[in-house]
């Protein structure tokens, strides 16, 4: 079923009362299985029932049949459609991936762009304070204007419908880039700054929207994969933006507007394709109330999956949903059963932007550039860092349906908080006047940043959007979109506005502030955040509607798959079955 990932474990009966579950785990009933993981399991209890293998060989006969499917049918990308995969290629690449090139693509230029506007606003005052408050403008209006869209979003998603937002924002993104590729030509600073702004517009829309849509045209089994794309992108984004320049590409005095232009590019055949593309079926039943439409969606970007089950989860949640008022974006505070939903919201934005990821790599550059390494290095270093972000983004991708949300959240993110730890101790020796040959110290503090990046890009990097994602309900999920962006683009803002200040003030100590963030949400994470992986949306709300410790409990990852109402009374025929057979002999 599906792209043919399993993403149920075995989970053997303990007593006779949950014997009828196991049988209903063994004949691949209520999960989503591969044809050849399911007949392995059978078999297996056939040899169990017949005394042919012991119950501890048959637990590890189904899970090492159950570990080779999911590792076969996901290289093989088996009964992913092509519809789908259109769709998120479109989503991804005109949105996500013009994101993070727009946060990359005025870093490795900024000498060029500072002496562009010293130049224009300063011409007989060439002070290094006043080309770095000009050069650092445009990235704060950035910044700044994202926040403001991000905030929108999540009305804009549900007012225009998730496509057509896209394809607006799209035509944004164009616009953005072009007027920002001309100011050299023209001569005017001011469309620079101008075109950085509306491209911040086109960010914080993108971060939002994008995230919901992939989210909601996602099968669940493939849920954490595919909504995870949208980070990837943003970090394949960033990387291609170092990559065009670097000094020998793009990176000169007359062509770094050049690369500000190709932001259009991305955009534009993104706004071409999507008109080939669907609707997400979950806006278009639960906002639109057209099922008709809803069912014409769903079918034709996931051909293999059952129609008929999709529509039945958003006819329970369009039933819970109608028994109450119009969700507005005040309930996020005052409704009890939100109120733990919206604490994670907000703190997984907080703990993603205050671990100082872009301070940490700022402060890498210039702890080298005082070690004396040459420009060009900087260049390949900072490249080398975005290259090691996508790799690593990657690599999460299946372990986040393997491994689970939770897992992958707290683990990378423990690794963290221990390599900032670190790095306050490395960088303090390596700024200690005393230390002689301080090279080693340096060299030690540059192989952290990397192992820093790697977590990060593993945890942190794909997890806030993914999460906040899957602890709302369709009413609420837009406005908690809209609030989480906002914070998340408004700690952007406190870390860019906020670094040098600190770091005059810190040295070696920056860090510390970053840590002390990181190790607080995540003990509030590591006892509040339940593990949502392959279950509904409903099931993830009613779990923090109570606001409960989840220490200790097992989650749905280490569970068997979520028993629907179908399978329950399906185990309780069997069980009738089975019992009138008893009796009849």
């Amino acid at each position: 079923m599906g792209f043919g990932l399993t993403t149920a474990t075995v989970f053997l009966p303990k007593n006779h009362k949950e014997e009828f579950k196991w049988r209903m785990w063994a004949r691949g009933i209520g999960c989503h299985c591969s044809g050849s993981a399911v007949s392995a399991r059978k078999r297996s209890l056939d040899n169990l029932r017949d005394g042919a293998r012991s119950l501890a060989q048959t637990k590890a006969d189904c899970r090492l049949a159950l570990h080779a499917s999911f590792t076969i049918d996901w290289l093989l990308g088996k009964g992913i459609s092509g519809p789908l995969v259109l769709s998120i290629f479109t989503t991804c690449f005109g949105s996500s991936f013009l994101l993070g090139y727009n946060l990359g693509v005025a870093n490795l230029p900024g000498d060029n762009i500072k002496r562009f506007l010293v130049g224009y606003y300063k011409p007989d005052n060439t002070s290094g304070l006043d080309a770095n408050f000009l050069y650092g403008q445009t990235t704060s209006v950035l910044v700044i204007c994202a926040a403001i869209a991000a905030f929108t979003c999540g009305w804009i998603a549900d007012g225009l419908g998730r496509k057509r937002s896209l394809m607006m924002n799209n035509v944004v993104g164009i616009v953005g880039s072009i007027i920002s590729s001309v100011c050299l030509v023209a001569n005017q600073p001011a469309l620079l700054y101008f075109g950085r702004a509306i491209s911040g517009l086109n960010s914080g829309l993108s971060i939002g929207v994008a995230a919901m849509f992939l989210t909601e045209i996602a099968p669940r089994h493939l849920r954490g994969m595919i909504g995870a794309c949208n980070q990837l992108a943003i970090t394949i984004g960033i990387l291609i933006s170092y990559v065009l320049t670097l000094t020998h590409l793009l990176n000169t005095p007359t062509l770094w507007p050049v690369a500000m232009g190709v932001g259009a590019i991305p955009a534009a055949v993104a706004l071409v394709i999507s008109f080939f593309t669907v609707e997400s079926p979950r806006w278009l039943y639960l906002k639109k109330k057209d099922e008709e439409a809803a069912r014409k969606a769903f079918a034709h970007i996931n051909g293999s999956e059952n129609v008929d089950m999709f529509i039945a989860e958003m006819r329970e949640e369009l039933e819970v949903a109608q028994n109450q008022p119009e969700f507005k974006f005040v309930e996020l505070f005052r409704r009890r059963d939100l109120r733990m939903p919206v604490i994670l919201a907000v703190l997984i934005q907080v703990m993603q932007q205050l671990s100082g990821i872009n301070a940490v790599v700022a402060n890498s550059s210039e702890m080298l550039k005082g070690a004396n390494v040459s420009s060009d290095m900087l260049e390949y270093f900072v490249v080398g860092l975005g290259l090691l972000n996508v790799i690593c983004t990657i690599v999460a991708l299946p372990l986040l349906e393997k491994a689970g949300r939770r897992t992958l959240l707290l683990w990378p993110t423990l690794v963290l908080a221990l390599t900032l730890l670190l790095l306050v101790i490395f960088v303090n020796i390596a700024n200690n006047d005393g230390v002689v040959n301080k090279m080693p110290f340096i060299l030690v503090s540059a192989v952290l940043v990397f192992i820093y990046v790697a977590a990060f890009a593993m945890g942190l990097g794909p997890m806030p959007a993914l999460i906040v994602a899957e602890i709302f309900r369709q009413g609420p999920r837009a406005a908690a979109y809209s609030l989480s962006q906002s914070i998340q683009w408004a700690c952007n803002l406190i870390v860019v506005a906020s670094f040098p200040s600190l770091n005059g003030l810190l040295k070696g100590y920056v860090y510390l502030p970053y840590l002390v963030v990181v190790v607080v949400c995540w003990v509030v994470f590591f006892l509040f955040m339940p593990e949502t992986k392959n279950r509904t949306f409903d099931e993830v709300a009613r779990d923090l509607a109570f606001g409960s410790i989840v220490v200790g409990k097992r989650t749905a990852a280490l569970q068997s798959p979520v028993f629907t109402k179908e399978d329950e009374e399906a185990a309780t025929a069997l069980r009738r079955t089975d019992d009138d057979s008893k009796v009849d002999a």
